[in-house]
């Protein structure tokens, strides 16, 4: 992790111990940046590209893109 990705980070953790954000807050933090990754569930992206969900699968086995697992969910970042 870079300088800066650590300073948000413990910066963000001391926010939220210390009540200063609300969920609310939270969730508007955590889309902002699934906005700018352009995260998408597997079936999302594979309905944008057009594809089958196996499809997508085969992509990822072909290491063409990857999956990320955030909250026990699988997506593709695709922010090309």
């Amino acid at each position: 992790m870079s300088e800066l990705s650590n300073k948000i980070k413990e910066h963000l953790q001391k926010r939220i111990q210390e009540n200063e954000l609300n969920n609310t807050e939270m969730v508007e933090i955590i889309d902002t940046v699934g906005m700018y990754l352009n995260l998408k569930t597997i079936v999302n992206y594979a309905t944008l590209e057009n594809i089958s969900y196996n499809g997508v699968l085969s992509r990822i086995k072909s290491g063409k893109i990857k999956e990320y697992e955030l909250f026990g969910v699988k997506f593709i970042i695709s922010n090309k």
